[in-house]
């Protein structure tokens, strides 16, 4: 997405804003690599390491298949496109543009982007599947994305236009003169900036709280495990009621669980472990490797 399009490059040229950005996850890493391409003077400070946060224990599921109605219909749509841009600028992104099976216990009709299967049909294209549900909605466009990877090359490629990345460091606080932005404070000191992109998700209420504009921004835990199972085949992204899983590019399986309102988070991811073993085929071996909650 060209942010600035009414801007002439050497225009941009002659304006040379300082950005800090907030955040090195996927969406920092993002922002980062679009302003870089535009030559802006791009900082990126992150609190911990790239994709530490939220990012790293991303799915990465890549969907427009959305009702028509939802709030986010724009952005998800907006998004899955600006994805396949993406990757046409940086082919090592590596989309696995696989599609995607929803299914459940009760039949629903299909999204826009969605045609509906049925057993015949959903056990050609995803063989996975021990026992095929009578029907699924068959996203054909969805696809999948390795965040954590994705973060890290498109800020490596960031760097390599100038943008300098500062990890292991805190901002404390937004820097104002006369009610406009001039920097931010860190532990390492202040940055100077004429512009503060706050990238950093369920941190961005307490530093917009310092200047008397909280943002609320509400969390919304999940789950990532990934098993080993070398035997296992999964082609597509499913998504079932008792099941979500997809193949990671290294052959690994990743599965995603909501956070579980009690808490017991042990109990939900020996759970996860039963339904894929029992529900993907070549799965019966699978050993968790890890998990994380993002």
């Amino acid at each position: 997405m060209n942010l600035f399009p009414a801007l002439e490059k050497a225009t941009m040229d002659a304006m040379k804003k300082r950005i800090v950005v907030v955040g090195a996850g996927i969406t920092g890493a993002s922002i980062a690599w679009h302003l870089a391409q535009l030559e802006f003077n791009v900082t990126v400070i992150e609190q911990n390491v790239p994709a530490s946060g939220a990012t790293g224990s991303a799915f990465g599921w890549l969907t427009g298949a959305v009702s028509d109605d939802a709030p986010d219909v724009l952005l998800r749509r907006a998004a899955l496109a600006d994805w396949r841009r993406l990757e046409e600028q940086i082919p090592e992104l590596q989309i696995n543009w696989s599609g995607s099976l929803k299914y459940g216990p009760a039949s629903q009709a299909c999204l826009p982007g969605e045609r509906l299967l049925q057993r015949a049909g959903i056990a050609s294209l995803e063989p996975a599947l021990k026992v095929p549900p009578l029907e699924a909605r068959y996203a054909a466009k969805d696809g999948a994305v390795d965040a954590n990877q994705a973060t890290r090359i498109l800020l490596s490629k960031a760097c390599r236009q100038g943008t300098v990345l500062h990890n292991q460091t805190t901002v404390t606080g937004i820097c104002l003169t006369n009610g406009k932005v001039t920097g931010v404070l860190t532990s390492e000191g202040k940055v100077e900036a004429d512009c503060v992109v706050l990238a950093c998700g369920t941190g961005i209420p307490a530093l917009t709280a310092l200047m008397g504009t909280p943002v609320p921004i509400l969390a919304s835990p999940a789950i990532l495990l990934r098993f080993a199972a070398p035997q296992c085949d999964v082609k597509t992204i499913i998504a079932g009621d008792d099941v979500e899983v997809r193949r990671a590019r290294n052959g690994d399986l990743l599965a995603a669980e909501d956070y579980p309102q009690n808490g017991r988070v042990s109990e939900t991811v020996s759970a996860a472990e039963a339904s894929v073993t029992n529900r993907i085929r070549g799965a019966e071996s699978a050993s968790l490797s890890q998990y994380s909650i993002g």
